[in-house]
């Protein structure tokens, strides 16, 4: 899970590096006026506001979580395990009770018992009953490597589960920057797409320029001239 986690931020950290890095090359040129170049400002800002935001929250799951025998009983995050255990307590406590607390009742009484009869053995002389006292000790102190074992095994899965927590709240809150980061290089794009397509306009005042096309196509059309035969031509004449 750890893994996924640095996975996440090595990633967070790429794409902010290619927004600080690229954005302002791909901007050379294209930003006309301080209006595009407070928006394309705005974009970056935003844009690496969400990287930092997935890199923080990503962070989080990358640090050791303090876990306690009582993290399990007050987590709010580890309702989850909680409810499991409840299923079925044996699979995690064996016969020692149904909770952390009764692992550490159980725990002190075994070693209690375990010292007792160890104070009793050393006083004995009978045999037979030190045989019997020494069954005793041996039983006590297995109880109690069994217990400290189930100990460890709880205390193991409730740090993993408190890890699985804080990668899943990691995971939201990437796919979080992630839409403040396409937030950003949106109004980046924006702003560096407002280049003027075809090129400055005029002057107010300034006459527009005339070309020869413009000549030919506003000139009025000429007036068709009528054919004169060589008959008409000659009754003029006469």
């Amino acid at each position: 899970m750890r893994a996924t986690a640095k996975w996440i931020l090595a990633a967070s950290a790429a794409v902010g590096a290619a927004l600080l890095g690229g954005g302002p090359l791909t901007a050379a040129g294209k930003v006309h006026g301080f209006a595009d170049a407070a928006l394309a400002y705005t974009g970056l800002v935003i844009g690496l506001l969400g990287v930092g935001w997935a890199i923080w929250h990503t962070a989080d799951a990358l640090i050791p979580p303090l876990t306690l025998p009582s993290s399990l009983d007050q987590e709010p995050q580890l309702k989850g395990l909680r409810e499991r255990i409840a299923r079925e307590p044996g699979a995690f406590y064996g016969p020692y009770g149904t909770s952390v607390a009764d692992l550490r009742t159980a725990l002190a009484f075994h070693r209690t018992v375990a010292a007792n009869l160890a104070a009793a053995l050393a006083t004995e002389q009978d045999p037979a009953r030190r045989e019997v006292i020494s069954a005793k000790i041996e039983q006590a102190r297995t109880a109690v490597e069994m217990i400290q074992q189930r100990s460890r095994g709880v205390m193991e899965l409730t740090h993993a589960w408190h890890v699985r927590a804080q990668l899943r709240r990691a995971r939201f809150h990437t796919m979080l920057g992630a839409a403040v980061t396409a937030l950003g290089a949106v109004v980046f794009l924006a702003a560096t797409g407002n280049a003027p397509a075809h090129g400055p306009k005029p002057a107010g005042g300034a006459a527009p320029l005339v070309t020869r096309a413009h000549l030919v196509s506003n000139a009025p059309a000429s007036k068709p001239v009528r054919a004169v035969s060589a008959v008409q031509v000659s009754v003029s004449h006469r």
